[in-house]
Protein backbone atom coordinates (compact mmCIF):
# COMPACT_ATOMS: atom_id res chain seq x y z
CA UNK A 1 0.00 0.00 0.00
CA UNK A 2 1.70 3.25 -0.86
CA UNK A 3 2.46 5.61 1.88
CA UNK A 4 0.00 8.85 2.07
CA UNK A 5 2.66 11.23 2.23
CA UNK A 6 4.02 9.76 -1.47
CA UNK A 7 0.39 10.00 -2.31
CA UNK A 8 0.18 13.65 -1.79
CA UNK A 9 3.21 14.94 -2.56
CA UNK A 10 2.91 13.06 -6.20
CA UNK A 11 -0.43 14.67 -6.57
CA UNK A 12 0.57 17.84 -6.15
CA UNK A 13 3.57 17.86 -8.45
CA UNK A 14 1.43 16.59 -11.33
CA UNK A 15 -0.97 19.40 -10.47
CA UNK A 16 1.93 22.04 -10.72
CA UNK A 17 3.68 19.80 -13.35
CA UNK A 18 7.27 21.56 -11.24
CA UNK A 19 9.29 19.67 -7.71
CA UNK A 20 9.89 23.10 -6.73
CA UNK A 21 6.79 24.70 -6.89
CA UNK A 22 5.09 21.05 -5.45
CA UNK A 23 7.30 21.98 -2.56
CA UNK A 24 6.30 25.38 -1.76
CA UNK A 25 2.45 24.58 -1.82
CA UNK A 26 3.46 21.26 0.46
CA UNK A 27 5.73 23.71 2.46
CA UNK A 28 8.44 20.42 2.66
CA UNK A 29 12.19 20.83 1.29
CA UNK A 30 12.10 20.48 -2.55
CA UNK A 31 14.70 17.10 -2.10
CA UNK A 32 12.09 15.32 -0.17
CA UNK A 33 9.08 15.53 -2.65
CA UNK A 34 11.58 14.59 -5.16
CA UNK A 35 12.85 11.65 -3.29
CA UNK A 36 9.12 10.36 -2.73
CA UNK A 37 8.73 10.62 -6.64
CA UNK A 38 12.19 8.64 -7.29
CA UNK A 39 10.74 6.15 -4.54
CA UNK A 40 7.39 6.05 -6.46
CA UNK A 41 8.94 5.26 -9.93
CA UNK A 42 11.35 2.57 -8.59
CA UNK A 43 7.99 0.59 -7.08
CA UNK A 44 6.60 0.85 -10.24
CA UNK A 45 9.62 0.31 -12.75
CA UNK A 46 8.88 3.35 -14.94
CA UNK A 47 8.80 6.46 -15.29
CA UNK A 48 5.57 8.68 -14.13
CA UNK A 49 6.85 11.85 -15.65
CA UNK A 50 8.82 13.22 -18.55
CA UNK A 51 11.41 15.66 -17.46
CA UNK A 52 10.77 18.64 -19.77
CA UNK A 53 12.99 21.87 -20.12
CA UNK A 54 9.31 23.82 -19.11
CA UNK A 55 9.06 21.62 -16.02
CA UNK A 56 7.11 17.73 -15.38
CA UNK A 57 4.21 16.15 -17.60
CA UNK A 58 2.55 13.21 -16.59
CA UNK A 59 3.50 10.03 -18.84
CA UNK A 60 0.80 7.79 -19.32
CA UNK A 61 1.42 5.21 -16.52
CA UNK A 62 1.47 8.56 -14.09
CA UNK A 63 -1.96 8.99 -15.83
CA UNK A 64 -3.01 5.89 -14.26
CA UNK A 65 -1.45 6.51 -11.19
CA UNK A 66 -3.19 10.03 -10.64
CA UNK A 67 -6.63 8.64 -11.28
CA UNK A 68 -5.91 5.87 -8.56
CA UNK A 69 -3.90 8.68 -6.31
CA UNK A 70 -7.37 11.10 -6.76
CA UNK A 71 -9.89 8.13 -6.19
CA UNK A 72 -7.92 7.00 -2.86
CA UNK A 73 -7.14 10.42 -1.36
CA UNK A 74 -10.83 11.54 -2.55
CA UNK A 75 -12.02 7.99 -0.22
CA UNK A 76 -10.08 8.52 2.85
CA UNK A 77 -11.36 12.21 3.36
CA UNK A 78 -14.61 11.11 3.28
CA UNK A 79 -14.00 7.82 5.45
CA UNK A 80 -12.20 10.63 7.77
CA UNK A 81 -15.28 12.73 7.59
CA UNK A 82 -17.57 9.61 8.41
CA UNK A 83 -15.08 8.60 11.66
CA UNK A 84 -15.00 12.24 12.00
CA UNK A 85 -19.13 12.28 12.36
CA UNK A 86 -19.52 8.90 14.50
CA UNK A 87 -16.72 11.03 17.02
CA UNK A 88 -19.39 13.47 17.00
CA UNK A 89 -22.61 11.45 17.45
CA UNK A 90 -21.56 9.77 20.69
CA UNK A 91 -23.72 12.13 22.34
CA UNK A 92 -26.59 14.32 21.70
CA UNK A 93 -30.56 14.56 21.25
CA UNK A 94 -32.78 13.59 18.89
CA UNK A 95 -36.38 14.52 18.74
CA UNK A 96 -38.57 11.86 16.66
CA UNK A 97 -42.24 12.57 15.46
CA UNK A 98 -44.19 9.16 14.24
CA UNK A 99 -47.64 7.22 13.74
CA UNK A 100 -48.33 5.42 16.54
CA UNK A 101 -47.90 2.23 15.17
CA UNK A 102 -44.49 2.73 14.94
CA UNK A 103 -43.99 3.51 18.35
CA UNK A 104 -45.49 0.92 20.41
CA UNK A 105 -42.51 -1.81 18.17
CA UNK A 106 -40.52 -1.12 15.44
CA UNK A 107 -38.88 2.41 16.70
CA UNK A 108 -38.27 1.04 20.38
CA UNK A 109 -36.51 -1.80 18.65
CA UNK A 110 -34.56 0.40 16.14
CA UNK A 111 -33.41 2.63 18.92
CA UNK A 112 -32.38 -0.17 21.41
CA UNK A 113 -29.84 -1.20 18.87
CA UNK A 114 -28.71 2.43 17.93
CA UNK A 115 -28.44 2.95 21.81
CA UNK A 116 -25.05 0.18 21.74
CA UNK A 117 -22.86 2.34 19.71
CA UNK A 118 -24.61 5.53 20.75
CA UNK A 119 -24.86 4.93 24.33
CA UNK A 120 -25.33 8.63 25.43
CA UNK A 121 -27.72 10.12 22.67
CA UNK A 122 -31.08 11.02 24.16
CA UNK A 123 -34.50 11.30 22.46
CA UNK A 124 -37.73 12.30 22.61
CA UNK A 125 -40.39 10.90 20.78
CA UNK A 126 -43.75 11.92 20.03
CA UNK A 127 -46.88 10.07 18.71
CA UNK A 128 -48.62 12.64 15.94
CA UNK A 129 -51.43 11.94 13.62
CA UNK A 130 -49.89 11.35 10.07
CA UNK A 131 -50.18 14.78 8.83
CA UNK A 132 -49.11 16.54 12.07
CA UNK A 133 -45.50 14.64 11.48
CA UNK A 134 -44.67 16.28 8.27
CA UNK A 135 -45.74 19.79 9.98
CA UNK A 136 -43.60 19.19 13.00
CA UNK A 137 -40.27 18.61 10.68
CA UNK A 138 -41.13 21.55 8.78
CA UNK A 139 -41.47 23.73 11.38
CA UNK A 140 -38.18 22.22 13.57
CA UNK A 141 -39.78 20.77 16.59
CA UNK A 142 -38.39 17.24 15.52
CA UNK A 143 -35.17 16.30 13.53
CA UNK A 144 -37.07 13.39 11.79
CA UNK A 145 -40.06 11.31 11.48
CA UNK A 146 -42.42 8.35 10.10
CA UNK A 147 -45.46 8.71 8.51
CA UNK A 148 -47.36 7.87 5.84
CA UNK A 149 -46.07 9.03 2.18
CA UNK A 150 -48.62 11.66 0.76
CA UNK A 151 -47.05 15.48 -0.81
CA UNK A 152 -44.52 16.55 1.80
CA UNK A 153 -43.93 20.19 1.90
CA UNK A 154 -40.81 21.05 -0.09
CA UNK A 155 -38.78 21.84 3.46
CA UNK A 156 -39.18 17.98 3.81
CA UNK A 157 -37.79 14.94 2.33
CA UNK A 158 -38.51 11.50 2.10
CA UNK A 159 -34.99 9.27 3.35
CA UNK A 160 -36.69 5.54 2.51
CA UNK A 161 -40.20 4.20 2.40
CA UNK A 162 -41.79 1.02 2.05
CA UNK A 163 -45.12 -0.35 0.93
CA UNK A 164 -47.39 -0.56 4.12
CA UNK A 165 -51.11 -1.61 3.44
CA UNK A 166 -53.72 -1.21 6.14
CA UNK A 167 -54.94 -5.02 7.04
CA UNK A 168 -57.33 -6.97 9.46
CA UNK A 169 -55.82 -7.16 12.78
CA UNK A 170 -57.09 -10.12 15.11
CA UNK A 171 -56.52 -12.89 17.25
CA UNK A 172 -55.10 -15.46 15.67
CA UNK A 173 -57.68 -17.96 16.13
CA UNK A 174 -60.06 -15.65 14.99
CA UNK A 175 -62.73 -16.81 11.84
CA UNK A 176 -61.05 -14.14 9.72
CA UNK A 177 -57.64 -15.70 9.72
CA UNK A 178 -58.44 -18.12 7.79
CA UNK A 179 -59.24 -15.91 4.99
CA UNK A 180 -56.22 -15.18 2.39
CA UNK A 181 -57.64 -11.54 1.77
CA UNK A 182 -60.86 -10.28 3.66
CA UNK A 183 -63.49 -7.59 1.87
CA UNK A 184 -66.01 -4.72 3.69
CA UNK A 185 -68.71 -7.59 3.55
CA UNK A 186 -66.82 -10.17 5.74
CA UNK A 187 -65.71 -7.43 8.11
CA UNK A 188 -68.76 -6.04 8.59
CA UNK A 189 -70.03 -9.02 10.46
CA UNK A 190 -68.01 -8.67 13.38
CA UNK A 191 -67.31 -5.96 15.92
CA UNK A 192 -64.86 -3.20 14.87
CA UNK A 193 -62.43 -1.51 16.85
CA UNK A 194 -61.12 1.68 15.87
CA UNK A 195 -58.19 4.67 16.19
CA UNK A 196 -59.65 7.81 16.11
CA UNK A 197 -58.04 10.19 14.47
CA UNK A 198 -58.04 10.60 10.29
CA UNK A 199 -57.38 8.43 7.62
CA UNK A 200 -53.67 7.96 6.48
CA UNK A 201 -52.83 10.31 3.57
CA UNK A 202 -53.41 8.22 0.61
CA UNK A 203 -56.05 6.13 2.01
CA UNK A 204 -58.97 8.72 1.57
CA UNK A 205 -58.20 7.70 -2.14
CA UNK A 206 -59.78 4.50 -1.29
CA UNK A 207 -63.54 5.55 -1.28
CA UNK A 208 -64.71 1.72 -0.21
CA UNK A 209 -62.39 2.01 2.83
CA UNK A 210 -63.71 6.01 3.77
CA UNK A 211 -67.64 4.35 3.01
CA UNK A 212 -67.10 1.67 5.44
CA UNK A 213 -65.75 3.75 8.38
CA UNK A 214 -68.76 5.82 8.09
CA UNK A 215 -70.85 3.37 7.73
CA UNK A 216 -69.77 1.39 11.07
CA UNK A 217 -69.94 1.91 14.44
CA UNK A 218 -67.11 1.24 16.46
CA UNK A 219 -67.22 -1.43 19.08
CA UNK A 220 -64.36 0.63 20.53
CA UNK A 221 -62.58 3.61 19.68
CA UNK A 222 -59.41 5.08 21.18
CA UNK A 223 -56.55 7.10 19.70
CA UNK A 224 -54.18 4.41 21.94
CA UNK A 225 -53.26 1.50 19.97
CA UNK A 226 -51.70 0.21 23.39
CA UNK A 227 -55.40 -0.18 24.48
CA UNK A 228 -56.63 -1.41 21.39
CA UNK A 229 -54.07 -4.26 21.13
CA UNK A 230 -54.58 -5.35 24.18
CA UNK A 231 -58.74 -5.60 22.54
CA UNK A 232 -57.72 -7.49 20.41
CA UNK A 233 -55.90 -9.75 22.27
CA UNK A 234 -58.96 -9.98 24.59
CA UNK A 235 -60.98 -10.85 21.10
CA UNK A 236 -63.49 -8.09 21.42
CA UNK A 237 -63.31 -7.42 17.96
CA UNK A 238 -60.99 -6.61 14.67
CA UNK A 239 -59.40 -3.48 13.46
CA UNK A 240 -57.31 -1.57 10.26
CA UNK A 241 -54.15 -0.85 10.93
CA UNK A 242 -50.92 -1.65 9.29
CA UNK A 243 -48.32 -4.55 10.36
CA UNK A 244 -45.94 -2.21 11.82
CA UNK A 245 -47.68 -1.67 15.41
CA UNK A 246 -48.23 -5.53 15.50
CA UNK A 247 -44.80 -7.14 14.78
CA UNK A 248 -43.72 -8.91 18.09
CA UNK A 249 -47.74 -10.26 18.29
CA UNK A 250 -47.37 -11.44 14.64
CA UNK A 251 -44.24 -13.16 15.28
CA UNK A 252 -45.20 -14.70 18.58
CA UNK A 253 -48.47 -15.74 16.71
CA UNK A 254 -50.94 -14.03 18.64
CA UNK A 255 -51.87 -11.47 16.42
CA UNK A 256 -52.52 -11.97 12.90
CA UNK A 257 -53.05 -9.96 10.07
CA UNK A 258 -54.64 -9.91 6.68
CA UNK A 259 -55.01 -7.66 3.65
CA UNK A 260 -58.25 -5.60 2.67
CA UNK A 261 -59.49 -6.28 -0.46
CA UNK A 262 -59.89 -3.04 -1.64
CA UNK A 263 -57.00 -1.52 -4.18
CA UNK A 264 -56.79 1.98 -2.20
CA UNK A 265 -55.03 0.43 0.72
CA UNK A 266 -52.84 -1.35 -1.22
CA UNK A 267 -50.88 1.80 -2.50
CA UNK A 268 -49.97 3.08 1.05
CA UNK A 269 -46.54 3.69 1.64
CA UNK A 270 -44.68 4.62 4.84
CA UNK A 271 -41.75 6.82 5.06
CA UNK A 272 -39.50 8.21 6.81
CA UNK A 273 -38.71 11.83 6.57
CA UNK A 274 -36.12 14.68 7.27
CA UNK A 275 -35.24 18.26 6.33
CA UNK A 276 -34.42 19.25 2.90
CA UNK A 277 -32.98 22.60 3.88
CA UNK A 278 -31.77 21.92 7.60
CA UNK A 279 -28.65 19.85 8.14
CA UNK A 280 -29.58 16.93 10.58
CA UNK A 281 -26.78 17.10 13.74
CA UNK A 282 -24.24 14.23 14.34
CA UNK A 283 -26.32 12.04 16.01
CA UNK A 284 -29.67 12.44 14.26
CA UNK A 285 -28.05 12.07 10.68
CA UNK A 286 -26.51 9.00 11.95
CA UNK A 287 -29.88 7.53 12.91
CA UNK A 288 -31.51 8.62 9.92
CA UNK A 289 -28.89 5.87 8.36
CA UNK A 290 -29.47 3.40 10.31
CA UNK A 291 -33.88 3.57 10.62
CA UNK A 292 -33.51 4.01 6.51
CA UNK A 293 -31.49 0.62 6.52
CA UNK A 294 -33.97 -0.92 9.30
CA UNK A 295 -37.27 -0.36 7.16
CA UNK A 296 -35.47 -1.43 3.76
CA UNK A 297 -34.69 -5.05 5.86
CA UNK A 298 -38.44 -4.75 7.12
CA UNK A 299 -39.33 -4.42 3.48
CA UNK A 300 -37.16 -7.30 2.12
CA UNK A 301 -38.39 -9.41 4.92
Amino acid sequence: MLHAAALHYFREVARSGSIRRAAATLNVAASAVNRQILNLEAAFGTALFDRLRGGLRLTVAGELLLRHVTDTLHDFERLRAAIDDLRAARSGHVTIAAVDSLLVDFLPRALDRFRIDFPAVTYAVTAAQPPDVVTMIAAGDADIGFTFVGQALHSVRWIAEIAAPIGVVMRADHPLAARASIDFEELSRYPILTQSGPLPKGADIDGALAAFKRSVTPKLQSNSIQMIKLSLTLDMGVSLFTRLGFLHEIEKGDIAWRPLDSPGVATLRLGLAAPAQRELGPPAAQLVRRLADDLRRFAAA
